[in-house]
């Protein structure tokens, strides 16, 4: 069984990177913190019914959409991939930067 707040965690991450726009650019769309949207993604705050419709709108999207389990195991894969990546690469490049 999934977490719903998992299930809106990935699928804003998700939008946000198809539009190419960062937590804080969201943020300021919705009037809001930059902190409150990494709150969501990362599932320790859970956004009021206005507030989702506000990030929905924001993300062209329908609120329905980011509720929505299809594929959701897919995404979770991804982001671990992607940030295990670029942890990888920050590592190479910290590495170089001390030779």
């Amino acid at each position: 069984m999934t977490n719903i707040r998992t299930v809106l965690a990935v699928n804003m991450k998700t939008r946000r990177k198809e539009l190419e726009i960062s937590q804080a650019e969201l943020a300021e769309k919705i009037g809001t913190s930059p902190n409150y949207i990494s709150k969501i993604e990362a599932e320790k705050q859970f956004p009021s019914v206005q507030m989702i419709e506000q990030i929905a709108s924001a993300l062209e999207c329908d609120s329905v959409d980011l509720f929505s389990n299809e594929k959701n195991e897919e995404k979770r894969i991804d982001y671990i991939r992607d940030d295990l990546l670029k942890n990888v690469c920050d590592l190479i490049n910290a590495s170089f930067q001390k030779v």
